[in-house]
């Protein structure tokens, strides 16, 4: 029984808690603090987007204002990722851009 627990992934309760804990550390792991934000948001999208029959027009908005927020989180995860790849570690992702 404990085999199974361990092979599922981790669920939302599990990445929030782990969330929250890295907000109070000083020195955050920005890539690992991105992902969990990006999963957390992604799981919850999609268990209101089974039950969009009985929305109304604000949960709409609601669920349309998630899904820009998980694209931008997306773009965030990249764009860490190509700052790694450039030698720069543990880039914090609000960090003023420098493309032209």
């Amino acid at each position: 029984m404990q085999e199974q627990q361990q092979q599922q992934p981790f669920n939302v309760g599990y990445h929030l808690f782990w969330y929250r804990q890295q907000l109070t550390r000083r020195n955050v792991e920005y890539m690992r603090l991105s992902k969990a934000k990006y999963f957390i948001t992604e799981t919850l999208l999609a268990k209101t987007v089974r039950n969009l029959k009985a929305c109304s027009m604000d949960e709409l908005r609601t669920v349309n204002n998630q899904i820009v927020f998980k694209h931008k989180l997306k773009h965030q995860i990249y764009r860490l990722r190509k700052l790694q790849s450039l030698g720069i570690k543990n880039a914090n992702p609000h960090m003023q851009s420098t493309e032209l």
